[in-house]
This record gives structure tokens, sequence and C-alpha cells, in this order.
């Protein structure tokens, strides 16, 4: 199961029907580029010399002095190569035909002098390519990790966390291995294709030109299967982040799928995704396959045709034997880096593709940001400042009818406010445009004197502690969870909010006590202890004004009550905004602002309302009859 980045205050979802569908349509926030292109199509945003400069000026830069060092051995490693196809040529004459006594030392060691150089050279070559890339994968997650984390709900909804995940991992890999085999690849290969030809050239630039005439079929041949591959494994990526999707949807609701006998269904819909991905993979396999294949197949027409000219030429005494044999081994050892380009270029192509969707997600940007010159909120003082007004706001979600319709509210500072009414309503879009999570369509959101689009994002929710009906926890230790709520705490802060907060007694008698994991989602946890350690969290963070979606719904009896002791005690002099679904925890609130289809019907206290026996008396009624209020 994974945790989103940021989680909306249980912001409108699809059914859980609908999202076991597990469909792969993306749908963008208008304004935001799409992280994903639209199915079929396969035309990328930049082309390839836009990335390959992207990734050199923002990634490779940095890594300039290993890039050097490696560069530097590939050149020695790929001048030996062409040295020891060199080496044949005085080997074979010195000592087989001119019979030089002491040459039988000096060859042999002349060939390990060089194996030696080579083998450290390919050492240094391997070790600063790998490190290079492995610094490059980390840096671009970081960049998608911050870009991630900073977009706003719209945008962060508008993409399944399943295919971020892909991307963090299965595109990086791929962009990985671009760039180790890729790219470093492709320019060792070249200087020692090139090392090699000069090699040929020296011994014979008749037969270097014959061997090199077909060298244009072999371009042709793996630009094609290039484009296949690129073209299979872009579908191939896609199709990994649905899959992923598809498994973080099976996670997430594996408790309904157990209980709802939904293994059967879950399972086919995987395996329909499985066959999916397998049969982009495939294809791309397929044109990957072929690519050397390909290649052997042209370099061995071209190397039949040399040998036959070359035993044309020594039948008639233009070629000596041990120029013919270095020329044939340079050949031969030419083969090797013919056939390496062919498949390091579709490594490439891979490389690109994923460089490119991974660049989608880091160039989002989030929508709401900082004004200029917005100023940070300071609510200390005077208390008045920390009253919140919503003046004639209008909000739709991207898809339904309109969640909040010119809704005003006045909550003044110091007061316990509650927000009430039907689902659907707009309570929680009140709480979301609070602390914006979204923007009002129109109207106002004022704290103080201060419309809340001149504060920063930061201040704003600094000043804010948020305490949902379902709480989310991270796997991490008990104290981490709640310092969250003020990051630096000390122990001794932590220990206090989790005693006001009812928690203290269970943690202590978990056998970590505050250092013992939560696990994921905190499900090593019941629901009404991870309840109280969200409201220690909120009790540490002792912000102004405090918001309470349903905060005791999970809890027991005694342990309620305690927590609505400290409750008390924490909203006394902060604003407090409620939603409230159980109506009785609200009775001593201030004021009720009685909310249905995004309109306030109805404002008053508890006895207020039930006197005018509109909406809040039915549903206090309805509440009683249900048996979930006391009298």
């Amino acid at each position: 199961m994974t945790v989103p980045l940021l989680s909306p205050v249980n912001s409108p979802h699809d059914s859980l029907q609908s999202r076991m569908n597990f469909q792969a349509k993306n749908v963008a926030a208008p304004g935001v580029h799409p992280p994903l292109r639209e199915r079929g199509s396969h035309k990328t945003r930049a082309g390839d010399f836009q990335i390959v400069k992207r990734l050199l000026r923002d990634y490779l830069g940095d890594q300039w002095l290993a890039l050097s060092i490696a560069a530097v051995c590939m050149v020695i490693t790929a001048g030996t190569s062409g040295a020891l196809a060199a080496i044949l040529n005085p080997a074979i004459k010195k000592i087989f035909l001119d019979k030089v006594p002491h040459m039988l030392v000096t060859i042999p060691l002349e060939i390990m002098g060089i194996v030696l150089l080579r083998a450290v050279a390919s050492f240094g070559e391997q070790y600063f390519t790998n490190s290079t890339a492995e610094r490059i994968v980390a840096a671009v997650q970081r960049d998608m990790f911050f870009s991630q984390v900073r977009l706003d709900l719209g945008s962060l909804n508008a993409v399944h966390s399943g295919e971020i995940i892909s991307k963090f991992l299965y595109d990086v890999a791929m962009l990985r291995n671009a760039i180790i085999r890729g790219v470093a690849g492709l320019g060792k290969e070249v200087v020692t294709l090139v090392a090699l030809l000069v090699v040929m050239l020296l011994q014979d630039w008749q037969l270097t030109l014959i061997s090199l005439a077909l060298l244009p079929a072999v371009a042709f041949v793996t630009q094609k299967l290039g484009r296949s591959l690129r073209k299979s494994s872009t579908r191939g990526m896609e199709e990994t982040g649905v899959l992923a999707r598809a498994l973080s949807e099976t996670l997430s609701g594996r408790r309904i799928i157990k209980a709802y006998n939904l293994e059967d269904h879950a399972a086919e819909i995987a395996y329909a995704r499985i066959a999916r991905r397998l049969k982009y993979i495939l294809k791309a396999v397929r044109s990957r396959s072929a690519s050397v294949p390909s290649t052997d197949l042209i370099g061995g027409l071209a190397a039949a045709i040399t040998v036959a000219f070359a035993g044309w030429q020594a039948m008639h005494g233009q070629l000596a034997v041990n120029e013919f044999a270095a020329f044939v081994a340079a050949m031969l050892l030419a083969q090797q880096p013919v056939r390496n380009l062919s498949q390091l270029t579709a490594i490439s192509n891979e490389g690109l593709s994923a460089a490119n969707r991974l660049f989608a997600i880091i160039d989002l940007k989030p929508r709401i940001v900082d004004a200029a010159g917005a100023r940070p909120l300071e609510l200390r003082a005077p208390a008045e400042a920390s009253r919140v007004r919503f003046e004639r706001v209008s909000f739709q979600y991207e898809t339904g009818a309109p969640a909040l319709d010119e809704v005003s509210l006045d909550i003044p500072a110091g007061k316990k406010v509650a927000l009430v009414g039907p689902s659907g309503s707009g309570k929680t879009t009140v709480f979301n445009l609070l602390l914006r999570f979204h923007e009002p369509d129109t109207g106002t959101i004022k704290i103080g004197e201060q419309d809340i689009r001149n504060i920063t994002l930061k201040s704003l929710r600094e000043n804010i502690a948020l305490v949902t009906q379902d709480p989310i926890l991270f796997d991490e230790s008990i104290a981490q969870n709640i310092s969250l709520g003020r990051p630096g705490a000390t122990r001794e802060a932590i220990i206090a909010a989790a005693r006001a907060a009812a928690a203290d007694g269970f943690i202590q008698a978990t056998e970590r006590g505050y250092d013992a994991t939560v696990g994921e989602g905190g499900l090593k946890l019941s629901g009404g202890q991870r309840q109280r350690i969200a409201i220690a969290r909120a009790m540490l963070r002792n912000a102004p004004i405090l918001l309470l979606d349903e905060a005791t719904s999970a809890l027991d009896g005694e342990s309620e009550r305690q927590v609505q002791e400290a409750l008390a005690t924490l909203t006394k002099g902060r604003t407090t905004i409620v939603i409230a679904h159980r109506l009785s925890t609200v009775l001593d609130a201030d004021i009720i602002y009685v909310l249905e289809r995004g309109r306030v019907v109805e404002r008053g206290c508890h006895a207020d309302l039930m006197v005018k026996g509109g909406l809040y008396a039915r549903l206090y009624r309805h509440n009683l009859s249900d048996g979930q209020e006391s009298a």
C-alpha cells in the first residue's frame, strides 16, 4: 500500500468498484502538462538532442571530473585494442619470418604490458562510468521527488501513485542502463572502432575501404530496429506504470477484496495488464535480439568480400602475410564494436524514452504557489488575528457538481465552530480550501484581515493543526510520527503530547515504547490508537487554528472521554473548526453551520437550531434513531 505524499482531507474519490477497473487513462489537471502521453501516441515532446542536452546541462556537468577520468580510460582501452591488432604484424615478421631470437621475449612482454594497461584502464572506465550513472540517477530521483511533493493536490490526484512509483524505479533503471551501457558504451566502441580502422588503414587502405562499403547497410538496419525498439519500449514503460497501478490498487483494497471474494476478479485484471505489458516487452526483445544477428550477417558478407580480395592481392604479390594477418586481426576485432554499437543504439533509445518520461514528471509545476510579495502569517497576538472568514466562496472539483456555492462563514477567533450536514455537502472542501490544497473559483478566504492568497503557504500551514477522520501514519516509529507535528521537538514534548492525547498508556505497553514502528499506514495499531497518535501530533503542533474532522470517531468510550477532555484544553483560546458526523460531539460549539449541496442553509447554536426544526434537527433526530447520540 502506498501513502500519498500529500493527502487531501477526505477528498472526493472514485468508488471502489470503479477503481478496481484499473483503467489506464491519464487525466491531467487543467493547465498542467500531462505527465504521460496519450495512449497510442509515440511522438516525443522534446527531440533527442534536447533530451541529451538537458542531461549534459543539468546532470552531467557536476560529474565532469569523473567523466574526464572515464573518458581517458576509455581512450586507453580503445587504443590497446588497436595495439593488440597492430603488434601481430611485427610479431609475425620478426619471429616467424626473420626469426629474431630476442623477439621471443620482447613481443610477449609487450603483449603482457598492453593487456595489463588495458585491464587497469577498463577498471577505471567501468568504475567511474557506473558511479557517475548512479549519481545522475539519484539526482533525477531527487528532482522527481522534489517536483511531486510540491505539486498541488489537484495535480497530484491527476496521476495514480502506482505510475509515479513505476517511473521512480523502472524508468530510472532504464535511464541508468542507458548511461552505463549506452552513452558510455557508445563512446568506448566508437573510439575502439576508430583505433582499429587506423590499424587497418596502415596495413592496406584498399582492403579497408572494401570492408567499410557495407557500413551504410548496418546503419540503416540499426536505425529501423532502433525506431521499432523505442516505440515498443515506450509502450512497455507505460504498461509497467499501469501494472504498478493495478498492484497498488490491489494492496490498498486488500480488505475489501478479501471480504467480497474478489481475488479472482483482481487476478483477472492483473493478468490482463501483465499480458498487455508482456506483448510490448516481447516486441522490444525481438527488435533488440535482431540487432546483433543483422549486424553479424552484414559484417560476415563484408569479411567474405574482403578476404576474397586480399587473397587475390596475395596471389599477385601485393600483400605480405604479416600485413594480411594484422589486417584480418584488426577487422575481426572491429566486428565486436560494430555489433555492440548496433545493440547500444537500441539501449540508448530506450534510455531517451525513459528520460523523456522522467523529465515530464520533473517539469510539472504546482498551480498553487506563493503570490508575489506574499508575507508570513503571524497569529500569536492579538487573538482577533485568528478569525477565519469565507466570503462568498465557490468551488468545483474537476468532475461533479459545485462543492461550494457562494458560501460565507465567519469563525470568530478563539471560538469553536462546527460544520455539519449530509455527505457531499461541502464540509471537507472548507478544510481543503482553508489549507490551500485547492484555490476557490470565486470569493475570498481571510485569516484576520489577510487574504490567504497573500500569505506564504509555509506559514499558513504552520499555523494550522489538522486531525482527519482517517489518520495518516508513516512506517516510522511512534515518536517520529508524533514529532511530525513539530519537527525537532524534544522527547519530553513528544511524551507530553501523547499523554494529553491519552496515548502514553498503550505506547508504553508496547515492546519498544515510543521507538516501536507503526507499520505500513499504521497497520500495527488499532484504529483508536492511530487516531490518538494523530491527535498527539496536532497537540504537539500547538497551532492557533485547529481543524478536527471527527477526531474522536474511532475511539472507544473511555478513550473518547479522555481525548475530549484533552481537546477541551487544547481548543481553549484557539480558533477551532470541527467537521461533525456524530452531532453529540459539537453540542458545545459556539456556532454550528449546516451545509447542504454546497450551501449554508442554517446557522446557530445547538439549542436554536433544534427549535427551528430544520435540517439540523432532522439530522440530530436521525442520529438518535440510529443510536449514535445520547440524549
